[in-house]
């Protein structure tokens, strides 16, 4: 592959407070977390001689849930600042078994290791088809025979359905959250322009992330080489709809 970029807005958001803020209810130990963990337990059919990869692992907060109930999780992620603050979490829970690591998805090179991994929160899609695509074969590549690779991901039938070109947001320490969307249907890819506004200060962030639809994310799971490929809800795990707002994509090795 030829040498690859990291998009500005990636480090502008994930490494500073913008992410947990605006994120707050996501990136906390809260009823949310549980149900989300306990959701890729059971989709995975993770057991407790199980090794898991929680790729894109932000906080922890998955990873410090499930860990408890496997073998040992490996967390990884392209944030210095969200690895650290999931590393200070596990070892004030005095969680064992767990280890966050600071890695482009892109460049992983772990080969028959896991039993199971998942990226959860619209985590992946953030680089050029080509390196997305990559990434999937890189975690095909990471599995140990018949293990499985949960993506969840926003449900972009339903997200078109309810596009809202502009919105607002109010963060728990007050900061608004001014944000404008558009859609390119050429490239599948939402342009997000968020400004952040404060008593201090004001900052502005451009997002571009390619968002599939369900049955494109189906057959790229398809084509880098994963079997028994299935699309559910997510976190309740029913059938997936135009309703569904948020959707993942299970595949095995």
């Amino acid at each position: 592959m030829p040498d690859m970029d990291t998009p500005k807005w990636i480090d502008q958001l994930f490494n500073s407070p913008i992410y947990e803020k605006e994120y707050a209810d996501a990136t906390s130990d809260s009823e949310r977390a549980v149900s989300e963990s306990e959701f890729i337990i059971k989709e995975l059919g993770l057991k407790e001689s199980d090794r898991v990869l929680d790729l894109a692992c932000g906080p922890g907060r998955h990873a410090i849930l499930i860990a408890p109930e496997v073998n040992g999780i490996t967390g990884s992620d392209i944030s210095q600042r969200l690895i650290e603050k999931a590393s200070s979490t596990a070892e004030e829970k005095k969680v064992q078994s767990i280890n966050f690591v600071v890695e482009d998805m892109r460049e992983i090179e772990y080969e028959n290791e896991f039993d199971g991994a998942y990226n959860y929160f619209t985590a992946w899609g953030y680089f050029s088809d080509e390196e997305n695509f990559d990434v999937l074969t890189r975690v095909r590549r990471a599995l140990k025979d018949g293990g499985s690779f949960l993506l969840e991901m926003i449900n972009r039938d339903a997200l078109m359905r309810r596009f809202q070109p502009q919105n607002w947001k109010l963060c728990t320490d007050k900061t608004i959250v001014l944000a404008e969307h558009s859609f390119d249907s050429e490239t599948g890819r939402i342009t997000s322009t968020r400004t952040y506004v404060n008593e201090d200060e004001k900052t502005t962030i451009e997002i571009v992330h390619h968002l599939p639809s369900s049955d494109e994310l189906v057959r790229m799971f398809r084509r880098a080489g994963f079997t028994e490929c299935r699309l559910v809800s997510a976190p309740d795990g029913g059938k997936a709809g135009f309703d569904s707002f948020r959707i993942a994509v299970i595949g095995a090795k």
